[in-house]
């Protein structure tokens, strides 16, 4: 009997029509991918991608660069996605399932190729019942493309022309923490069903400290991987409720501090966190939203876990504590 390989390799396109990039959705998702999939036993990554732009695109011999190749755990919406899923918008005016952007349960190696689509050829508005899309260089950093880490590579492509890596952490092979922790997917569901409770601005303020924090914890963040964090806040289905502006402005200045002087920055990041203490539904929720911008991208470092613990501590709550 054939044994199923531990990886599941997948390859995709990053289309550039300009100074726009080609994106993939079928009409009743808020998702984007990148358009391509899975490579089949004895396939080659070429072949298989030109299989899966078969009636979109077919790139001349020795146009396709190389732009990097990301590991991850799939995406969480995958296996709803399709027009019968109940929680897909559609004619009942369904909420979307934002299970879609988080961490799925299997260990996928995505090959991400570039090409310039061809001079004079118009892009498609649809192609195999998918919805096509031109996005802006600018704005994908806005835009809702799953995989995360397929679009942390992507952007990573476009800030500087060569190609990134990122590595799964062995972790994150599993849907789910060790111990019990529930899926990202669950935890962001919990939060997305208690959003009218999220509203504030001390709240708000909190939240992007926490998420800031997070994201600094390990002392670096490079371009592409702040685009990404900025990604999450806009599109998060808490924290989209908040203008974009506002969330950017206010996370960069914590981003600033904390690179300008890290425990400066996190003591008064601890500070502003504290301000929701004594309110149950906002301090765990701002606890929660630490723990997805985490795990979001398929890994969560001891560093990160500990100042989630910090954060637990202010608010006078156990980082075990469940929303």
């Amino acid at each position: 009997m054939a044994v199923p390989p531990a990886i599941r390799l997948d390859v995709r396109l990053v289309a550039l029509v300009d100074d726009k990039v080609l994106l993939t959705r079928p009409a009743a998702e808020l998702w984007h991918a990148l358009p391509g999939g899975p490579v089949g036993a004895g396939e080659g990554a070429e072949r298989a991608l030109a299989r899966h732009l078969d009636g979109l695109l077919v790139p001349a011999a020795g146009a396709l660069a190389f732009a990097g190749a990301v590991e991850h755990t799939g995406d969480a919406g995958e296996a709803a996605a399709g027009p019968s899923a109940p929680d897909s918008p559609g004619a009942d005016g369904a909420e979307p399932s934002w299970a879609h952007g988080t961490p799925g349960s299997e260990h996928v190696l995505t090959l991400l190729f570039a090409a310039e689509w061809p001079a004079g050829d118009e892009a498609p508005r649809a192609w195999r019942g998918q919805q096509v899309s031109l996005v802006g260089v600018d704005d994908l950093v806005v835009t809702r493309l799953a995989p995360l880490p397929v679009a942390w590579a992507t952007r990573h492509w476009l800030a500087n022309a060569r190609p990134g890596w990122r590595r799964l952490a062995p972790a994150a092979a599993e849907a789910a923490w060790h111990g019990g922790r529930p899926p990202v997917a669950a935890v962001r569901a919990q939060l997305a069903a208690r959003r009218d409770q999220l509203r504030g601005r001390r709240f708000r303020d909190a939240a992007v400290a926490m998420c800031a924090l997070v994201a600094a914890a390990d002392g670096r963040i490079d371009p592409a991987e702040r685009e990404g964090l900025r990604a999450f806040l806009a599109t998060d289905p808490v924290m989209a409720y908040f203008p974009t502006d506002e969330l950017e402005r206010v996370f960069e200045q914590r981003l600033a501090a904390l690179a300008a002087d890290f425990e400066a920055g996190k003591h008064d990041a601890l500070g502003e966190i504290a301000k929701v203490r004594g309110r149950p539904a906002e301090a765990t929720a701002v606890l929660r939203l630490g723990e997805v911008m985490g795990r979001i991208d398929g890994a969560f470092p001891p560093v990160e876990q500990e100042v989630l613990g910090e954060a637990a501590a202010v608010l006078g709550l156990d980082s075990a504590h469940s929303a």
